[in-house]
């Protein structure tokens, strides 16, 4: 965290780091061996650049607030709910949310005027998931509550094969971490809960404001999920 200072005081970004997902216990478990999967692995400090620089040139309008980037450990951009006897692995992810958020709130945030969600890849996936809950903390409190995702618009689509990539690792990530039961009901009282990780089923739900960037040729999204090797062994595409 960087604090804000004199116009900024009272106004809070909060930036939730990015770092694909697990989709299987095996996954996690290499995963947790890195400093995706656990803080004593992370590095002490970051760099804060963007939209969390503190340079008035680099970062005008938004380098004297509250600068905050909750780092990324659970696999499931913090949706995650259960438990693995097996293994002995821990799914938190939702439990790591509501604690950072509730750090915040003891910090400072709670009498914030405004307050900005961002976040980019998986962490702005957990953007999309989080936003109402994000904007319901701050209910009644008069705060402007606005959310960016930057690039994670990832998207049910058809690879060159025929078959949906994104969909099957989507669907191992949900059912690995327990996630249904932490995703928005405005997309689960119609759709499975695999759909309702793809940000095109949760979007139209979301009431709390809330802007997209993606480029328009994602390049992961092109390799991963459209062209993945598995779909394309000739690298003929």
């Amino acid at each position: 965290m960087d604090p804000g200072s004199g116009a900024g005081k009272n106004r809070w970004i909060i930036h939730l780091q990015g770092g694909s997902w697990c989709e299987s216990v095996g996954s996690c478990l290499y995963r947790k061996a890195s400093s995706l999967g656990s803080s004593n692995l992370m590095n002490k400090q970051i760099y804060f650049g963007g939209i969390l620089s503190s340079s008035s040139f680099d970062n005008p309008d938004f380098y004297s607030w509250n600068r905050v980037v909750i780092r990324y450990c659970d696999g499931a951009s913090f949706a995650g709910e259960g438990y693995d006897a097996g293994s002995g692995l821990f799914f938190r992810g939702q439990r790591i949310w509501n604690a950072a958020i509730q750090h915040l709130l003891s910090m400072g945030m709670s009498s914030a005027d405004q307050v900005l969600l961002t976040g980019s890849s998986a962490g702005a996936l957990a953007v999309v998931l989080h936003c109402d809950q994000f904007g319901a903390v701050f209910a009644g409190r008069g705060t402007t509550v606005k959310c960016l995702a930057d690039a994670g618009f990832f998207l049910d689509a058809v690879n060159v094969a025929g078959w949906h990539t994104l969909r099957y690792y989507f669907g191992g990530v949900v059912a690995t971490h327990g996630v249904a039961q932490n995703l928005p009901r405005s997309c689960t009282s119609h759709l499975d809960a695999t759909s309702c990780f793809f940000p095109q089923n949760v979007i139209g739900g979301i009431n709390t404001p809330i802007f997209v960037l993606n480029a328009a040729y994602d390049t992961w999204q092109i390799r991963e999920s459209l062209a993945p090797d598995g779909a394309d062994p000739g690298r003929i595409w």
